[in-house]
Protein backbone atom coordinates (compact mmCIF):
# COMPACT_ATOMS: atom_id res chain seq x y z
CA UNK A 1 0.00 0.00 0.00
CA UNK A 2 1.39 3.37 -0.97
CA UNK A 3 1.91 5.99 1.70
CA UNK A 4 -0.14 9.11 0.92
CA UNK A 5 0.08 11.18 4.11
CA UNK A 6 0.30 14.55 2.37
CA UNK A 7 -2.75 13.91 0.21
CA UNK A 8 -4.86 12.83 3.16
CA UNK A 9 -3.70 15.82 5.15
CA UNK A 10 -4.39 18.23 2.30
CA UNK A 11 -7.96 17.03 2.02
CA UNK A 12 -8.55 18.69 5.35
CA UNK A 13 -6.68 21.93 4.69
CA UNK A 14 -7.81 22.94 1.21
CA UNK A 15 -10.83 24.76 2.60
CA UNK A 16 -11.39 28.41 3.39
CA UNK A 17 -11.95 27.58 7.04
CA UNK A 18 -8.32 26.49 7.57
CA UNK A 19 -5.31 28.77 8.01
CA UNK A 20 -2.75 28.87 5.20
CA UNK A 21 -0.14 27.95 7.82
CA UNK A 22 -1.70 24.51 8.15
CA UNK A 23 0.88 23.18 5.71
CA UNK A 24 4.27 24.85 5.42
CA UNK A 25 4.79 26.41 1.99
CA UNK A 26 1.15 26.41 0.94
CA UNK A 27 -0.55 29.81 0.70
CA UNK A 28 -4.22 30.48 0.09
CA UNK A 29 -5.55 33.33 -2.05
CA UNK A 30 -9.32 33.30 -1.96
CA UNK A 31 -10.32 29.89 -3.28
CA UNK A 32 -6.92 29.31 -4.86
CA UNK A 33 -3.68 27.82 -3.56
CA UNK A 34 -0.02 28.55 -4.30
CA UNK A 35 3.20 26.94 -3.14
CA UNK A 36 5.94 29.22 -1.78
CA UNK A 37 9.41 27.69 -1.52
CA UNK A 38 11.55 30.32 0.23
CA UNK A 39 10.15 33.15 -1.88
CA UNK A 40 10.04 31.21 -5.14
CA UNK A 41 6.52 30.29 -6.21
CA UNK A 42 5.91 27.11 -8.18
CA UNK A 43 4.51 28.09 -11.59
CA UNK A 44 4.02 26.99 -15.17
CA UNK A 45 4.57 23.25 -14.77
CA UNK A 46 4.54 20.10 -12.70
CA UNK A 47 6.27 19.92 -9.33
CA UNK A 48 6.92 17.11 -6.86
CA UNK A 49 6.14 18.56 -3.42
CA UNK A 50 6.53 17.03 0.02
CA UNK A 51 4.54 19.69 1.83
CA UNK A 52 4.51 18.00 5.25
CA UNK A 53 8.15 16.85 5.12
CA UNK A 54 7.44 13.13 5.57
CA UNK A 55 9.73 12.06 2.73
CA UNK A 56 6.84 11.32 0.35
CA UNK A 57 6.00 13.81 -2.42
CA UNK A 58 3.04 14.15 -4.77
CA UNK A 59 2.97 15.81 -8.19
CA UNK A 60 1.07 19.10 -8.62
CA UNK A 61 0.50 21.40 -11.58
CA UNK A 62 0.63 25.20 -11.28
CA UNK A 63 -0.37 27.59 -14.09
CA UNK A 64 1.76 30.52 -15.24
CA UNK A 65 0.36 32.66 -12.41
CA UNK A 66 1.25 30.06 -9.78
CA UNK A 67 -2.30 28.84 -9.15
CA UNK A 68 -2.65 25.17 -8.25
CA UNK A 69 -4.80 23.13 -10.66
CA UNK A 70 -7.47 21.13 -8.82
CA UNK A 71 -10.19 18.66 -9.77
CA UNK A 72 -9.48 18.89 -13.50
CA UNK A 73 -7.33 17.55 -16.32
CA UNK A 74 -3.99 19.11 -17.29
CA UNK A 75 -2.11 18.04 -20.42
CA UNK A 76 -4.19 14.86 -20.46
CA UNK A 77 -3.46 14.02 -16.83
CA UNK A 78 -5.99 13.98 -13.98
CA UNK A 79 -5.51 15.95 -10.77
CA UNK A 80 -7.86 15.41 -7.86
CA UNK A 81 -9.62 17.93 -5.62
CA UNK A 82 -6.41 18.38 -3.61
CA UNK A 83 -4.43 19.06 -6.78
CA UNK A 84 -2.44 15.80 -6.65
CA UNK A 85 -1.83 13.90 -9.89
CA UNK A 86 -3.78 10.65 -9.98
CA UNK A 87 -3.60 7.84 -12.49
CA UNK A 88 -6.87 7.51 -14.38
CA UNK A 89 -7.58 4.29 -16.26
CA UNK A 90 -9.17 5.88 -19.33
CA UNK A 91 -6.49 8.52 -19.74
CA UNK A 92 -3.38 6.54 -18.77
CA UNK A 93 -4.59 3.11 -19.95
CA UNK A 94 -3.37 1.62 -16.68
CA UNK A 95 -5.05 -0.56 -14.08
CA UNK A 96 -4.36 1.49 -10.94
CA UNK A 97 -7.31 3.84 -11.48
CA UNK A 98 -7.49 6.89 -9.26
CA UNK A 99 -4.25 6.21 -7.39
CA UNK A 100 -2.33 9.28 -6.26
CA UNK A 101 1.19 9.11 -7.66
CA UNK A 102 3.95 9.47 -5.07
CA UNK A 103 7.73 9.33 -4.88
CA UNK A 104 10.33 9.30 -2.13
CA UNK A 105 12.32 12.50 -1.60
CA UNK A 106 14.87 13.76 0.87
CA UNK A 107 13.38 15.00 4.12
CA UNK A 108 14.00 18.74 4.40
CA UNK A 109 16.12 19.56 7.43
CA UNK A 110 17.42 22.89 6.15
CA UNK A 111 17.34 24.64 2.79
CA UNK A 112 14.06 23.78 1.13
CA UNK A 113 15.59 23.66 -2.35
CA UNK A 114 18.23 21.07 -1.44
CA UNK A 115 16.55 19.07 1.30
CA UNK A 116 18.92 20.35 3.95
CA UNK A 117 21.95 18.85 2.18
CA UNK A 118 25.13 20.88 1.89
CA UNK A 119 26.47 21.33 -1.64
CA UNK A 120 29.55 22.99 -3.07
CA UNK A 121 29.70 26.77 -3.47
CA UNK A 122 27.80 28.02 -6.50
CA UNK A 123 25.52 24.98 -6.60
CA UNK A 124 22.23 25.69 -8.39
CA UNK A 125 19.39 23.38 -7.24
CA UNK A 126 17.40 24.23 -10.38
CA UNK A 127 20.31 23.06 -12.55
CA UNK A 128 22.21 20.67 -10.27
CA UNK A 129 24.61 19.42 -12.96
CA UNK A 130 25.50 22.79 -14.47
CA UNK A 131 28.93 22.67 -12.85
CA UNK A 132 29.70 19.16 -14.14
CA UNK A 133 29.13 19.57 -17.89
CA UNK A 134 32.69 19.05 -19.06
CA UNK A 135 33.99 17.07 -16.09
CA UNK A 136 31.31 14.41 -16.54
CA UNK A 137 30.92 14.63 -20.33
CA UNK A 138 27.41 16.14 -20.24
CA UNK A 139 27.74 18.63 -23.07
CA UNK A 140 25.02 18.30 -25.72
CA UNK A 141 26.53 18.51 -29.21
CA UNK A 142 25.04 20.05 -32.34
CA UNK A 143 24.61 16.60 -33.88
CA UNK A 144 22.17 15.57 -31.20
CA UNK A 145 24.62 13.05 -29.72
CA UNK A 146 25.44 13.51 -26.06
CA UNK A 147 28.97 12.82 -24.93
CA UNK A 148 31.43 10.31 -26.26
CA UNK A 149 29.58 7.34 -24.78
CA UNK A 150 26.27 8.07 -26.50
CA UNK A 151 24.36 7.75 -23.20
CA UNK A 152 22.47 10.71 -21.85
CA UNK A 153 20.27 11.52 -18.88
CA UNK A 154 16.94 10.31 -20.27
CA UNK A 155 16.90 12.64 -23.29
CA UNK A 156 18.31 15.92 -24.54
CA UNK A 157 15.61 18.03 -22.93
CA UNK A 158 15.99 16.53 -19.46
CA UNK A 159 19.77 16.85 -19.69
CA UNK A 160 19.49 20.42 -20.98
CA UNK A 161 17.36 21.38 -17.97
CA UNK A 162 19.64 19.69 -15.45
CA UNK A 163 22.79 21.26 -16.90
CA UNK A 164 21.30 24.64 -17.93
CA UNK A 165 22.12 24.09 -21.61
CA UNK A 166 18.83 25.71 -22.54
CA UNK A 167 19.92 26.47 -26.10
CA UNK A 168 19.59 22.70 -26.65
CA UNK A 169 16.13 22.43 -25.08
CA UNK A 170 13.56 21.77 -27.79
CA UNK A 171 10.09 20.22 -27.83
CA UNK A 172 8.67 20.33 -31.35
CA UNK A 173 5.38 22.18 -31.73
CA UNK A 174 2.22 20.50 -32.92
CA UNK A 175 2.29 19.94 -36.68
CA UNK A 176 5.06 19.94 -39.25
CA UNK A 177 8.37 21.29 -37.95
CA UNK A 178 12.14 20.85 -38.13
CA UNK A 179 14.26 19.85 -35.15
CA UNK A 180 16.91 22.60 -35.03
CA UNK A 181 19.46 20.29 -33.40
CA UNK A 182 19.30 17.31 -35.76
CA UNK A 183 17.59 18.89 -38.79
CA UNK A 184 15.05 16.07 -38.95
CA UNK A 185 11.39 16.45 -39.85
CA UNK A 186 9.04 16.29 -36.89
CA UNK A 187 5.33 15.39 -36.95
CA UNK A 188 3.76 15.89 -33.56
CA UNK A 189 0.14 15.56 -32.48
CA UNK A 190 -1.33 17.56 -29.60
CA UNK A 191 -1.46 14.35 -27.54
CA UNK A 192 2.21 13.60 -28.18
CA UNK A 193 3.19 17.20 -27.44
CA UNK A 194 1.32 17.24 -24.12
CA UNK A 195 2.81 13.89 -23.11
CA UNK A 196 6.32 15.03 -24.06
CA UNK A 197 6.03 18.21 -22.02
CA UNK A 198 4.64 16.41 -18.98
CA UNK A 199 7.14 13.55 -19.04
CA UNK A 200 10.08 15.91 -19.52
CA UNK A 201 9.02 18.10 -16.60
CA UNK A 202 8.29 15.11 -14.36
CA UNK A 203 11.69 13.50 -15.07
CA UNK A 204 13.50 16.81 -14.62
CA UNK A 205 11.82 17.32 -11.24
CA UNK A 206 12.64 13.75 -10.25
CA UNK A 207 16.34 14.20 -10.99
CA UNK A 208 16.42 17.59 -9.25
CA UNK A 209 14.92 16.08 -6.10
CA UNK A 210 17.28 13.10 -6.25
CA UNK A 211 20.45 15.11 -6.84
CA UNK A 212 19.52 17.92 -4.46
CA UNK A 213 18.91 15.38 -1.72
CA UNK A 214 22.50 14.10 -1.54
CA UNK A 215 26.01 15.51 -1.62
CA UNK A 216 26.80 13.73 -4.87
CA UNK A 217 29.64 16.13 -5.69
CA UNK A 218 31.74 14.76 -2.83
CA UNK A 219 30.54 11.15 -2.56
CA UNK A 220 32.72 8.13 -3.29
CA UNK A 221 31.98 6.15 -6.43
CA UNK A 222 30.68 3.22 -4.38
CA UNK A 223 28.34 5.51 -2.42
CA UNK A 224 27.04 6.86 -5.73
CA UNK A 225 26.46 3.31 -6.98
CA UNK A 226 24.58 2.50 -3.79
CA UNK A 227 22.26 5.47 -4.41
CA UNK A 228 21.56 4.07 -7.89
CA UNK A 229 20.97 0.65 -6.34
CA UNK A 230 18.37 2.14 -3.97
CA UNK A 231 16.45 3.80 -6.80
CA UNK A 232 16.32 0.69 -8.98
CA UNK A 233 15.32 -1.53 -6.04
CA UNK A 234 12.09 0.46 -5.63
CA UNK A 235 10.81 -0.82 -8.97
CA UNK A 236 9.10 -3.97 -10.14
CA UNK A 237 9.92 -6.06 -13.19
CA UNK A 238 6.98 -6.48 -15.56
CA UNK A 239 6.46 -8.12 -18.94
CA UNK A 240 4.77 -5.55 -21.15
CA UNK A 241 4.92 -4.26 -24.69
CA UNK A 242 7.36 -1.33 -24.77
CA UNK A 243 5.78 0.32 -27.82
CA UNK A 244 4.78 3.89 -26.98
CA UNK A 245 6.26 3.70 -23.47
CA UNK A 246 8.74 6.07 -21.89
CA UNK A 247 11.24 3.74 -20.26
CA UNK A 248 12.76 6.25 -17.86
CA UNK A 249 9.35 7.52 -16.77
CA UNK A 250 8.13 3.95 -16.31
CA UNK A 251 11.01 2.98 -14.00
CA UNK A 252 11.58 6.20 -12.07
CA UNK A 253 8.00 7.39 -11.62
CA UNK A 254 5.71 4.42 -12.30
CA UNK A 255 8.33 2.18 -10.62
CA UNK A 256 8.00 -0.70 -13.04
CA UNK A 257 9.61 -1.70 -16.28
CA UNK A 258 11.11 -4.31 -18.58
CA UNK A 259 14.79 -5.25 -18.97
CA UNK A 260 15.64 -2.63 -21.56
CA UNK A 261 13.94 0.15 -19.57
CA UNK A 262 15.90 -0.75 -16.43
CA UNK A 263 19.17 -0.90 -18.37
CA UNK A 264 18.68 2.50 -19.99
CA UNK A 265 17.53 4.05 -16.72
CA UNK A 266 20.55 2.67 -14.85
CA UNK A 267 22.82 4.27 -17.45
CA UNK A 268 21.00 7.59 -17.05
CA UNK A 269 21.42 7.47 -13.28
CA UNK A 270 25.10 6.64 -13.67
CA UNK A 271 25.58 9.48 -16.14
CA UNK A 272 23.97 11.91 -13.70
CA UNK A 273 26.49 10.89 -11.03
CA UNK A 274 29.56 10.92 -13.25
CA UNK A 275 29.93 7.12 -13.43
CA UNK A 276 30.63 5.01 -16.52
CA UNK A 277 27.94 2.55 -17.62
CA UNK A 278 27.39 -0.02 -20.35
CA UNK A 279 24.60 -2.27 -21.65
CA UNK A 280 24.76 -5.80 -23.02
CA UNK A 281 21.85 -7.20 -24.99
CA UNK A 282 18.57 -5.63 -26.11
CA UNK A 283 14.87 -5.69 -25.36
CA UNK A 284 13.84 -8.21 -22.70
CA UNK A 285 17.31 -9.75 -22.60
CA UNK A 286 19.57 -6.89 -21.55
CA UNK A 287 21.76 -6.31 -18.53
CA UNK A 288 23.73 -3.26 -17.49
CA UNK A 289 27.11 -2.59 -15.93
CA UNK A 290 28.29 0.29 -13.77
CA UNK A 291 31.98 0.96 -13.22
CA UNK A 292 33.05 1.74 -9.65
CA UNK A 293 36.70 2.55 -8.97
CA UNK A 294 37.71 0.85 -12.20
CA UNK A 295 35.71 -2.32 -11.51
CA UNK A 296 32.50 -3.37 -13.30
CA UNK A 297 29.38 -4.45 -11.39
CA UNK A 298 26.41 -6.00 -13.18
CA UNK A 299 22.72 -5.30 -12.79
CA UNK A 300 19.62 -6.97 -14.15
CA UNK A 301 16.25 -5.22 -14.00
CA UNK A 302 15.77 -3.73 -10.51
CA UNK A 303 18.75 -5.58 -8.94
CA UNK A 304 22.21 -4.00 -9.08
CA UNK A 305 24.76 -6.39 -7.52
CA UNK A 306 27.39 -4.36 -5.70
CA UNK A 307 28.55 -7.23 -3.50
CA UNK A 308 30.66 -8.94 -6.16
CA UNK A 309 32.34 -7.53 -9.29
CA UNK A 310 31.24 -9.15 -12.53
CA UNK A 311 33.60 -11.65 -14.19
CA UNK A 312 32.49 -10.30 -17.59
CA UNK A 313 34.92 -8.33 -19.69
CA UNK A 314 33.12 -5.00 -20.04
CA UNK A 315 34.14 -2.18 -22.36
CA UNK A 316 33.27 1.27 -21.05
CA UNK A 317 33.58 4.08 -23.60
Amino acid sequence: MRKQVLTVFMAGILTASMSMTALAGWEQEGNNWKYNDNGNYAANGWYWIDGNNDGIAESYYFDNTGILARDTMVEGYTVNADGAWTVNGEIQTRTDVGVVQTKSVAVNNGNAATGGVNHNAGYDPAHPLAGKIDEWNLRITNTGLIGASGFNICNENVQALLTNQMDKYYIPPVGNSINPTTGTQMYVSQEDYDKNVHNTQALYQWFCNWLNGMDFENMSEMDKAREIQKVLAQGQYVIENTVGRNGYYSVLIDKRGVCEEYSLTACSLAKALGLKAAISGTGNHSVYYIRVNGTAYMGSNQVLNLDFPTPDNVYFQ
